[in-house]
């Protein structure tokens, strides 16, 4: 009995070592899965489901449950399985599942974070990119790998219990009468908040900052103690800045009950946590008056497969389906709220929210991109640790 039991256990311990799929075997149905129709799309995910497959996927946005329960719904043959992961978390959890060996962990991702994506996922071989060919005419190129579901927004937002805070300059957010009156979650522990701040350095928003500051002070920019105006308006901006508030929708709740006149760049999407009453105390600054320099900042939800899977045509139908109008905009799902948006061209937001579409903040955001990022990230993340305090 004993020796039947070691062997059983033997047996057990080999098959969940058995990755589910080669690397090869992955891209390949990945490159194959491309070309496919939606309706090719199904039935090799069928053939997957019956083989006992099911997606297990990653997300860093809650919305995405709702997007996988609708999913479901339109393909009743499979099963998604969502996991919530933190963005803080994300890559090492992920590092270490993915190419474990174990069977049956991870099959793609929904994350935030594409510098770190980069680094400990897509240059280690542990995910690829997927991007569906009838999607190209209505995605822009530099949304398709990876391909980019979503994007969401954080924006300057504040209490308007006093009527309007007259910000029509970002240079106003660095002088003294705003000192710890805007808040903003520390970047040490948000990666978005730290790649906007590292995005600002870049040669287009340095040359839109300097501009700003010709507006707002009459003399062009000119060199001294910093080597860029970015740097001295992110010195500035973090010396001023108040940290009280650890997550999003507490401070986008703390401000619509606080003080008025209070300022804060948080997540757009967390008005939905502000309680009714409040609500209306709560300003959007873009929405009263464009503001020179910049009014907030954009960061996208990556869509990757994870080279272990055993149901890469199920991803990739999952890919495509949340690229879609039926799949952005279906019931409670990224369209229904604020501070969502896809960038597929034909998907717009509904008349009834208090919102535009992904062309509408393309020229007011402070956009992340992945590589410049990923490029300065070590020459830069001192200057910004010392200043945060």
């Amino acid at each position: 009995m004993k020796r039947f039991l070691s062997l059983a256990l033997a047996l057990v311990m080999v098959l969940c070592l058995v990755p589910a799929a080669s690397a090869d075997s992955v891209q390949d149905a990945l490159a194959a899965a491309a070309k496919m129709t939606n309706e090719e799309l199904y039935a090799k995910a069928k053939e997957e489901a019956a083989a006992g497959a099911q997606l297990k996927f990653y997300s860093t946005t809650s919305f995405a449950e709702k997007a996988a329960a609708n999913f479901m719904e339109a393909y009743p043959e499979l099963a998604l399985i969502y996991n919530e992961i933190d963005d803080a978390e994300t890559y090492t959890i992920l590092g270490n599942t993915i190419g474990s060996g174990v069977k049956d962990t991870a099959d793609m991702g929904l994350t935030q974070n594409g510098p770190d994506l980069k680094t400990y996922l897509l240059d280690e071989g542990l995910a690829y990119t997927y991007f569906p060919e009838s999607m190209k005419d209505v995605i822009e190129e530099k949304n398709q790998d990876p391909a980019i579901v979503t994007y969401i927004n954080s924006l300057l937002i504040y209490h308007n219990g006093n009527g309007s805070v007259g910000l029509t300059n970002v240079w106003q957010l660095v002088e003294p009468e705003w000192k710890d009156k805007v808040f903003f979650k520390n970047p040490l522990n948000e990666t978005v908040n730290i790649n906007f701040l590292i995005m600002l350095t870049s040669p287009e928003w340095n040359a839109k900052l300097e501009a700003a500051y010709q507006a707002r002070y009459g003399k062009a920019w000119e060199k001294g103690a910093f080597d860029s105006c970015a740097l001295e308006f992110i010195d500035g901006f973090l010396k001023n800045v108040n940290y009280t508030y650890t997550s999003a929708s507490k401070m986008a709740a703390g401000i619509a009950s606080g003080a008025p006149g209070n300022m804060g760049l948080f997540v757009f999407s967390k008005l939905r946590k502000v309680d009714e009453a409040d609500r209306g105390n709560l300003t959007i600054l873009q929405f009263e008056n464009p503001v020179d320099g910049f009014s907030g900042f954009m960061y996208p939800i990556y869509a990757t497969v994870f080279k272990d899977t055993d149901c890469p045509y199920t991803c990739a139908l999952f890919i495509n389906y949340l690229l879609s109008e039926e799949g952005f905009a279906g019931p409670k799902s990224w369209n229904s709220s604020q501070g969502y948006y896809s960038p597929n061209k034909t998907i717009q937001k509904p008349e009834d929210i208090e919102d535009e579409a992904y062309d509408y903040w393309t020229e007011c955001l402070v956009f992340e991109e992945m590589t410049y990022i990923d490029e300065h990230f070590i020459d830069l993340y001192e200057f910004i640790a010392t200043r945060v305090g």
